[in-house]
């Protein structure tokens, strides 16, 4: 399995079990080398030296095998939860973390299935991932800790090991008699989650507690903390666009369609998801740097001055230093900054062209142009969806990048893109299903 930065995972065991080898072929030697002398120089039979001889095998390879069983175990419950740490670091969501955390343990234990689960006010369990088996083939879903024998020692932060047909629920598991283990994932005391490992009754590694609620602590400070920084994000996010909202009422809603837009041409791009969704943030805070243009620029009902423009163009760079400033959102940094650079070089604010514009503002160009043709302004009306797919496509590899013009295009065939106040649009959104956080004088880019 390969880590979050791309590197292979290696089993932490690997040198423990190495230097195992190298043991026993020490050992076996030392017990070897005397009976060969004893058969040469002391006139021991074959009889008294095989008995001699496997009696010492047995006795040191109980004491090898156990010794190393030991030394492994150790070693799995310090480097386990320092990788999981790592992995986990590394994660961009809540829903990757889940994942994650699903994949890596049910790999290190053996486990046939894995599922990881919330746990509501109520202590119903709410599964957000599974590792082996679908969520409806298990119907977690129904587990109520509250109800269950064991449901006292996971909220006490005690995992359980227990036969799969003493969990409720649970009769659809084609083998009742495999082994369960019931982990919680605690965080500052707090039991949020369970995740459950399904596996054959040989799998050790089900029996060691500590490992098992080492882990546990681990996956669970590493959710908590996505989801408070989740939720820090989701809050300043909607301060930043709100605030522009307030400033400039005639684009209301701009943001949110065009981070939708720009999620799914970054996906029909084959991106990562953890890129396409820096992308989605990042479209949605594009024009935040308006905050601080004028507001006889920003407001103003008709064309602008050659002067205005140069106040108007500022909006990339102020947008920047807002967005860089902020923790939480430094990955939009980049993609707001060159969100009106052209592929050809003649945008601004530097002139970037090509390859030197990030992937995500190339895509960001094409739908921006789009929604803004689209969409009514106090100093023109709206023009139609089929203008607007025509003027991208004249367009294409001056203004707009022809890879990300080729992408939205495809989506646009799809029936996913329409303009905002038609019939279609609702559709297009109906059928992408994807709900997104909130957050100009026309020419031929339909940007500002």
């Amino acid at each position: 399995m390969r880590s979050q930065r791309g590197d292979i995972l290696t089993d932490p065991t690997r040198e423990v079990l190495v230097v195992k080898r190298w043991v026993q072929v020490g050992v076996y030697l030392a017990i070897s080398l005397p009976l060969i002398l004893y058969y040469y120089f002391l006139a021991f039979s074959i009889l008294q030296l095989s008995v001699g001889y496997s009696v010492g095998l047995v006795i040191a390879t109980a004491a090898i095998e156990g010794t190393f069983w030991y030394m492994i175990k150790l070693r799995k419950q310090s480097a386990y939860p320092n990788i999981l740490a790592l992995e986990l670091g590394a994660a961009h969501d809540l829903q990757e973390a889940c994942d994650i955390s699903t994949h890596l343990v049910a790999e290190w234990t053996d486990a046939r299935a894995a599922i990881l689960a919330w746990l509501d006010e109520e202590k119903h369990t709410i599964p957000v991932c599974s590792y082996g088996l679908s969520l409806e083939f298990l119907g977690v879903g129904a587990v109520t800790l509250d109800g269950t024998a064991f449901g006292a020692d996971i909220m006490d932060g005690r995992a359980v090991l227990l036969e799969a047909k003493d969990v409720p629920h649970w009769a659809g598991l084609s083998n009742q008699h495999r082994w369960v283990a019931v982990v919680p994932l605690t965080a500052l005391d707090r039991v949020i989650a369970v995740l459950f490992l399904i596996a054959d009754r040989s799998s050790s590694d089900l029996r060691d507690r500590k490992l098992l609620e080492s882990i546990g602590v681990v996956i669970g400070l590493a959710l908590e903390n996505l989801r408070l920084t989740s939720r820090e994000y989701q809050s300043i996010m909607q301060v930043l666009c709100n605030a522009l909202d307030m400033r400039d009422s005639a684009t209301q809603g701009h943001s949110q369609r065009v981070a939708r837009m720009a999620g799914l041409v970054a996906e029909e791009m084959g991106l990562a998801k953890p890129e396409v969704k820096r992308i989605e943030q990042a479209a949605a805070l594009h024009d935040i740097g308006k905050i601080g243009i004028a507001d006889a620029v920003l407001t103003k009902a008709g064309p602008l001055t050659d002067e205005e423009w140069v106040e108007m163009r500022r909006h990339p760079r102020l947008g920047y230093e807002l967005v860089a400033g902020i923790e939480a959102l430094q990955h939009a940094a980049e993609i707001v900054h060159s969100h009106h650079e052209r592929h050809d070089g003649n945008g601004y604010p530097r002139g970037f062209q090509g390859e030197d514009i990030t992937i995500g503002a190339r895509i960001f160009s094409v739908v921006d142009s789009y929604d803004a043709m689209t969409s009514h302004r106090p100093y023109r009306r709206a023009g139609s969806h089929q203008d607007a797919i025509d003027e991208i496509v004249r367009n294409s590899g001056t203004q707009f990048d022809p890879e990300a013009v080729h992408a939205f295009l495809k989506v646009e065939r799809a029936g996913l893109i329409a303009p905002h106040d038609s019939p279609d649009a609702r559709d297009a959104v109906a059928a992408d299903g994807r709900v997104l956080p909130i957050g100009e004088s026309w020419d031929a880019s339909g940007t500002s």
